[in-house]
């Protein structure tokens, strides 16, 4: 039984899902931070998570981090392809290193749809992808036993509902791209949250398991973003910028070239419904794109 749990990535856009969930399940938390002035920034966190500072790349703070749990949730972030040290790969080796080292039996990890799928994104690729594959396979080569989370968010796999609403909208306008031939399973942040608190109070049940985040409902990526702008009285415009527009915008702007590289990974990305086990071990999703705010 897992009584506390060592929290990687907690200031990310969508942790505070999955650790409200984890705290309500009676379970605690010790987060690993890098920065303290990201943290204070974040409102209303909650007070008996423990923190660590520092980094992935630090390895006496894993060793503190790693001390008194009995176990590792993992929701890593690759930053660049000219880092030097890379999160979802540097990262996961000394997490194994130090896991190893202080006797954890378990970790859970956040990884992409097409690391078991990769035939989902039908031959495109990107450094992205490409990061959360490796770190998937070291875990694999590790011989501890892990969940893995399959539906990596946040600004790289545009399927999770908040997503919308923290990264795509601009005062009264949500901005996406195009195209994208094929409809995604969109899941909301609490839905995402519950069912890993889930799979974490239920351990036992869910070792060496790759669970597959999907909500009910396919939407093109346009349908989405229209359903979520109706949902607000007057609505939201909706504005699909081409992935040739976002690259040129991004010879000048980080930014819009990390979407149009995203555009052109997700143009033909053909999901198929894979979360049959997830539904049935950890829960069905019970929020639409029309009503996850407002729940």
């Amino acid at each position: 039984m897992i009584k506390k749990i060592a929290f990687i990535g907690i200031t990310g856009n969508l942790a505070s899902f999955a650790y409200q969930e984890i705290l309500g399940k009676g379970i605690g938390i010790k987060a690993l931070v890098r920065n303290r002035e990201k943290l204070n920034s974040i409102a209303n966190f909650p007070s008996e998570i423990q923190i660590v500072d520092g980094d992935l790349s630090d390895l006496t703070a894993l060793r503190q981090l790693f001390s008194d749990v009995d176990a590792v949730y993992l929701n890593l972030s690759s930053v660049s392809k000219e880092a030097n040290f890379q999160p979802e790969i540097n990262g996961i080796e000394n997490v194994i290193q130090i896991a190893k080292e202080t006797g954890i039996q378990r970790i859970f990890h956040v990884s992409a749809m097409t690391t078991p799928f990769p035939e989902f994104a039908q031959g495109a690729t990107n450094f992205v992808n490409e990061s959360r594959k490796k770190g998937y396979q070291l875990l694999q080569e590790s011989n501890i036993p892990c969940t893995y989370f399959h539906g990596r968010s946040e600004f790289t796999t545009p399927h999770i509902m908040d997503t919308i609403e923290f990264a795509m909208r601009r005062g009264q306008a949500l901005n996406g791209f195009k195209p994208t031939h094929y409809p995604f399973y969109w899941l909301a942040g609490k839905d995402l949250g519950r069912m890993i608190a889930n799979a974490v109070a239920t351990s036992d049940h869910s070792l060496n398991k790759d669970y597959m985040m999907q909500g009910e409902e396919p939407l093109t990526f346009e349908q989405a973003l229209t359903r979520h702008a109706n949902s607000y009285k007057p609505s939201l415009k909706v504005q699909m910028a081409p992935s040739w527009l976002l690259k040129t915008i991004g010879i000048f702007n980080k930014d819009a070239r990390f979407a149009g590289e995203m555009a052109d990974f997700f143009k033909n990305y053909k999901e198929e419904f894979k979360a049959e086990q997830t539904w049935a071990e950890l829960g069905k999703p019970e929020y639409t794109i029309d009503d996850f705010l407002r729940k």
